[in-house]
C-alpha cells in the first residue's frame, strides 16, 4: 500500500515525486519503458553513439527544482550553449545570436543598423516575463475569483504596469507582428521566429504564436538569463538526476511496469493496475500522462459524464514536429570549413525567413508534409565527448510541420531525403552515417503522448493558464477524487520544466493537509 501512485516517470512524474516524498509520503513510480525520463531521455542507438531521441535542449527547467531536489549533487551537468542560434542565409551571408549582448549586435549590424539597436529593446521587453516567470510558473493559474489578488500581487513586484500589460498582449499576439514591431530585417526576424511555432499546428501569423515565443525565453542555464545548453550525456541527464534523487528521498520507481488502469471506486482513486494484472493500491494516483491518455484510456472504469468525455475528445493535441537523430563522421561545412567552429556548438537554424514558415505550414495542411521544412540541428558532441566516439558526431534534427496521422510510417523516407535536400543547400557535406526518423506516430508509441504532440496538449490561449487542460481543472484536479494530474498538458504546459510535477505536488499536500482527500 502506497500514499500515492504515479503513472509515468516523465521528469514531471519524478518531480512530484519528490516533493511528495520529501514531505513524508510513501510514493511509488510505475514507468511504461525499461528507462525512465518519457520524452527526457538519452538512448544509445549505435554503440558509442547516445542522443536524446526527444528533448535535445534544456533552458526552462526552474532553478528552485534544481536547488531543491540537489540535481547538480546528482549528477545534473549543463553546458552552456553559446553561441544559442547560427541561421545561414546562402550567398556568404549568415547570422549568429550569442549570449553576449554587444556581440549579437556586431552581427545583428550586418544587416540592419537599427535592428542591433532594436535587439536590446528586444531583450528588455521580456523583462517582466522574467520578473514574474515563478510565480506565473510555479502556482496554479489564479481562478477568476483571484484575479483581484492577482493584481494586487503584480503590483507588489514593482513592476512598470504599462510595460507589463504591453508583454501580456503576447499571450494573444501573433509572432510575426510582434516582431515586426521591433525589426526591419528578414534575417534577424527568421532567427527569431522558431521559438514562436515550436511543437505548435500554427504558423508565426497565427495568433497566439507570441506566447509560444515568450515560453520559451524565460529559461537560463548557468545564471544566464535567456540561454540555452546541452545536458551532459543527453537529457536522459536531467531525468536521471531526477530518478537518484527520487530514490534517495525514498521514492520506488519501477520500470518496465506499463499502467493499464486506474482503479476506482464509488468516484475516487483507489490504485492502479498493471498490464501485467498485477494490483497496487495508494490513497493518491497522479497521472503523468496526457490528459487524453489519462481520461479517455486509463479510467475506463470510472463512471465520467458524457459531456466531460466529449469536452477532453475536442482538446487540440496533433503533433506537428518531427526528429532525425544519427551521426556523421564530418561536422557540417556552412562555408566556414568543417574544423569545429562556433556554429558547431549553436543550433543550426534553417529557416531563411519568416515567409519560409508560412510556406511550410501551408504545405502542411493542403499535403500532409512541408516540402521545405524548417530545420534546427544540434550537434552536442561538439562540446561533450560523452555523447560519441572520437570521430563522430551525433546530431539531432528536430523539424516541422509533419501532422500526426496513421500513414506516417510510409512518409519517413520522404521527410528524410527533403531535409537532407534542404540542409544540403547551405552545408553540402552534411551525410549521416546513421540515422533514425521519429515521426509523431512514433513519438506517440515510443514516448506515449498522444498523437505525438510534444507539449501534451496544443499551447494556444484557448489551453493556456485557467483553460488548460479545461476550465475547472487548471488546479491539477480532476472528476475523480484523488486523482491528480502532473503532465505538460497542465499549467505551465510543455518543455523540460518542472514545473507541472511541481504544483501538482503542492496541490496534493495542501488537500491532504486539510483533509480533502478521504
Amino acid at each position: 500500500m502506497y500514499d500515492v501512485a504515479i503513472v509515468g516517470g516523465g521528469h514531471n512524474g519524478l518531480v512530484t515525486a519528490s516533493y511528495l516524498a520529501m514531505n513524508g509520503l510513501k510514493v511509488a513510480v510505475f514507468e511504461r519503458r525499461n528507462i525512465v525520463g518519457g520524452a527526457s531521455v538519452t538512448e544509445e542507438l549505435w554503440p558509442g553513439v547516445k542522443v536524446s531521441t526527444g528533448a535535445y535542449v534544456l533552458s526552462l527547467l526552474r532553478p528552485r527544482i534544481v536547488r531543491d531536489l540537489n540535481l547538480e549533487r546528482f549528477g545534473l551537468e549543463v553546458i552552456t550553449k553559446d553561441p544559442g542560434l547560427f541561421v545561414p542565409f546562402g550567398k556568404g551571408k549568415s547570422l549568429y545570436i550569442w549570449n553576449d549582448l554587444k556581440r549579437t549586435q556586431r552581427e545583428i549590424e550586418k544587416f540592419s543598423r537599427r535592428d542591433a539597436v532594436a535587439y536590446e529593446k528586444w531583450l528588455k521587453f521580456w523583462d517582466p516575463f522574467y520578473e514574474l516567470a515563478d510565480f506565473l510558473m510555479l502556482s496554479p493559474p489564479p481562478s477568476w475569483e483571484d484575479l483581484d489578488g492577482l493584481i494586487s500581487l503584480v503590483r507588489g513586484q514593482s513592476l512598470d504596469l504599462s510595460s507589463l500589460a504591453f508583454s501580456l498582449r503576447s499571450i494573444v499576439q501573433d509572432a510575426s507582428s510582434l516582431l515586426d514591431e521591433f525589426f526591419e530585417s528578414d534575417e534577424v526576424k527568421a532567427a527569431l521566429v522558431e521559438d514562436a511555432v515550436v511543437g505548435t499546428m500554427a504558423s508565426p501569423s497565427t495568433p497566439g504564436t507570441a506566447y509560444v515565443l515568450a515560453h520559451h525565453v524565460l529559461g537560463e542555464v548557468n545564471g544566464v538569463k535567456g540561454s540555452w545548453g546541452y545536458v551532459k550525456g543527453g537529457m536522459g541527464g536531467v531525468t536521471q538526476a531526477l530518478r537518484r534523487s527520487a530514490e534517495h528521498l525514498g521514492v520506488d520507481i519501477f520500470t518496465g511496469a506499463e499502467v493499464d488502469s486506474i482503479l476506482v471506486r464509488g468516484g475516487k482513486a483507489e490504485g492502479v493496475m498493471l498490464s501485467s494484472g498485477k494490483v497496487i493500491h495508494s490513497k493518491v494516483v497522479v497521472s503523468n500522462a496526457d490528459p487524453k491518455t489519462t481520461f479517455l484510456k486509463l479510467l475506463r472504469d470510472a463512471e465520467l459524464e458524457e459531456d466531460f468525455l466529449r469536452k477532453v475528445k475536442s482538446l487540440k493535441s496533433r503533433g506537428v514536429s518531427f526528429k532525425i537523430v544519427g551521426f556523421t563522421e564530418e561536422l557540417p561545412d556552412f562555408g566556414n570549413g568543417s574544423t569545429l567552429g562556433p556554429e558547431h556548438v549553436a543550433s543550426e537554424l534553417i529557416l531563411p525567413s519568416v515567409e519560409y514558415v508560412e510556406r511550410a505550414f501551408t504545405d502542411a495542411k493542403s499535403l500532409g508534409y512541408s516540402k521545405e521544412p524548417w530545420l534546427s540541428i544540434n550537434i552536442q558532441s561538439s562540446v561533450d565527448p560523452t555523447v560519441a566516439p572520437p570521430g563522430k558526431f551525433s546530431f539531432s534534427i528536430f523539424g516541422q510541420y509533419l501532422p500526426y496521422s496513421k500513414n506516417l510510417d510510409e512518409m519517413k523516407e520522404l521527410v528524410y531525403q527533403l531535409s537532407m535536400e534542404k540542409i544540403r543547400e547551405y552545408a553540402p557535406n552534411f551525410k549521416p552515417v546513421k540515422y533514425e526518423v521519429l515521426t509523431p506516430l512514433d513519438i506517440e508509441r515510443r514516448f506515449g503522448i498522444t498523437e505525438g504532440n510534444i507539449f501534451h496538449l496544443d499551447m494556444t490561449p484557448d489551453q493556456l493558464y485557467v483553460f488548460r487542460p479545461l476550465p475547472g481543472l487548471h488546479d491539477y484536479t480532476t472528476p475523480v477524487q484523488g486523482l491528480y494530474l502532473c503532465g505538460s498538458g497542465t499549467h505551465p504546459g510543455g518543455g523540460v520544466t518542472g514545473a507541472p510535477g511541481f504544483n501538482s505536488a503542492q496541490k496534493i499536500l495542501s488537500d491532504l493537509k486539510s483533509n480533502k482527500i478521504g
